[in-house]
């Protein structure tokens, strides 16, 4: 039971790519939009999960698991009945919220409940079923958009969330408080939250094309919350973020690498289901089928990786995975309006599959490098650093489209003919045609028609082969990061499986 809740935050977490376009059409959003409709659930996972697996730890983690299901069940529903995409934007936050409930709460249950060759088998359905709804919630959300709308992708949660509840009120039992010297470090929390908003607001700027003042402002901010926030964990007796666990180098590296890997999975499924969807005209079934190999190949990776860090060490697997992510970002780079799909799926196996060796390396360098105590810190790192890379990856990548797009735009309109106040009207469209969007002017003949869409989807595809460029050098960046991974302590299974 404790499984399914963790399946509804992994499923939300992949269905929303393939649901994007739908949404968009249907509520006239802006790019800027569909990325917080993602941005908002992961960043507030990101910026709440260790300071609620915290408080769950010390109070009760049955009562916060409770919690969680109960107020993600209730805010897919808000989603699904949201009239604007201001207010789906407002309800996903507050998915995410109750996501970070769930997700340390369940996996604390799991320890108490279960002890040796018990908690493996209890930990191996918890991480098969979290992976499993991630690589079937694109198909799944294909069949629902398909057939009822955007909005079913947040209503199935309501059946699978009131299982849960029940299950969770017959079955789980009760856990005992912590006793623990110190308060919660509320403050540490607010000021991690703010700096990892701050910084992702300047991103966002950016894309806005917002004054490079405004720009500036936030970077400052997020670096000047951040130095606090280091202050502040260096003093407080049960910090947010133990920062001892940064004396060893593997530490920084391996976040870094998840930050990283991250980072291009989340950008690569936004930009590749717009890219099925209104570039090759799939719909949201085929999408959804298309970009399975990634997700099965991530979940296929993350299974086996442990035997290959058992006899190797995280290194290997951490390299390999970084060089498969790189190459397969330039493989995607390379796609074309008349691309087939043999000339897809296999850079997405590759993606996946690189993304599921440096989850799994990254987690067993960072449990094995730091002081048993500590453990538990490190993957709560772990987590957060997956999530940052995820809005970093929507917002970094979208705004490297954005600014794409708007200079390439004219220049391939010119090409195809189109010219005058028709141009000026498709380029003051630029925010749709980031999104894979031919704006089509209302009476246009069809040879209008015809060069308009091959413009903007040729602008469209620049700016997705620029973000996947981007996404390589980032891939290549944690090459050099891997080679400060160092083997650790012999970690356990169960260990590596709880924090993945």
């Amino acid at each position: 039971m404790v499984s399914l809740g963790a399946a509804m935050v992994a499923l939300d977490g992949t269905v929303i790519s393939v649901a994007n376009p739908a949404l968009s059409a249907e509520l006239d959003a802006s790019l800027t939009d569909l990325q917080w409709v993602t941005n908002g659930y992961l960043l507030a996972i990101a910026t709440t999960l260790v300071i609620f697996g915290k408080a769950a730890d010390r109070f009760s983690r049955k009562g916060f698991w409770l919690t969680g299901v109960v107020a993600f069940t209730a805010a897919s529903v808000l989603v699904g009945l949201a009239p604007s995409v201001e207010l789906v934007i407002v309800w996903r936050v507050a998915q995410g919220l109750a996501g970070a409930l769930i997700m340390p709460a369940g996996v604390g249950l799991l320890r108490g409940a279960f002890a040796g060759a018990a908690l493996s088998r209890a930990l191996a359905v918890w991480s098969t079923s979290t992976a499993g709804a991630a690589a079937a919630g694109p198909v799944i959300a294909g069949l629902l958009v398909e057939s009822y709308g955007w909005e079913a992708v947040f209503f199935i949660n309501a059946p699978i969330g009131v299982i849960a509840i029940g299950l969770g009120l017959h079955h789980l039992p009760r856990t005992p408080k912590r006793q623990a010297d110190g308060r919660l470090d509320v403050l540490g929390a607010v000021l991690l939250a703010a700096a990892m908003m701050s910084l992702v607001w300047a991103v966002l700027e950016i894309e806005k094309a917002g004054s490079a003042g405004t720009v500036l402002l936030f970077f400052a901010l997020a670096a000047t919350l951040t130095v606090v926030f280091s202050l502040r964990e260096g003093r407080a007796k049960e910090p947010v973020l133990d920062l001892r666990i940064f004396r060893n180098r593997t530490v920084p590296a391996a976040a870094l690498l998840v930050v990283l890997a991250f980072f291009t999975l989340y950008g690569t499924l936004f930009f590749v289901t717009l890219y099925l969807q209104r570039v090759r005209g799939a719909d949201a079934v085929g999408a959804g089928v298309q970009v399975l190999p990634l997700t099965v190949a991530l979940g296929v990776a993350s299974a086996l990786v442990g035997r290959l860090n058992a006899r190797f060490g995280p290194r290997p697997a951490l390299l390999a995975g970084t060089a498969a992510i790189a190459l397969s970002a330039l493989g995607l780079s390379q796609l074309e309006t008349g691309t087939g799909y043999a000339g897809l799926w296999p850079w997405l196996v590759g993606m996946g599959a690189g993304v599921g060796l440096v989850s799994v390396a990254s987690t067993e360098a960072l449990v094995g490098n730091v002081d048993q105590r500590l453990s538990s810190v490190a993957g709560g790192l772990q987590q957060t650093a997956s999530q940052l890379g995820g809005v970093l990856g929507t917002a970094v990548l979208s705004t490297v489209v954005s600014s794409s797009v708007q200079s390439r735009l004219p220049r391939e309109l010119a090409a195809t003919g189109v010219h005058g106040g028709v141009a000026e009207a498709v380029a003051a469209d630029a925010d749709k045609v980031a999104q894979g969007i031919a704006p089509v002017p209302p009476g246009a003949n069809g040879a209008l028609t015809s060069r308009i869409t091959d413009a903007s989807h040729e602008a469209f595809l620049a700016g997705m082969s620029s973000a996947l460029l981007v996404a390589m050098g980032a891939a290549l960046a944690g090459l050099v990061a891997a080679l400060f991974v160092r083997p650790g302590v012999t970690v356990s299974r169960d260990e590596v499986v709880v924090m993945h």
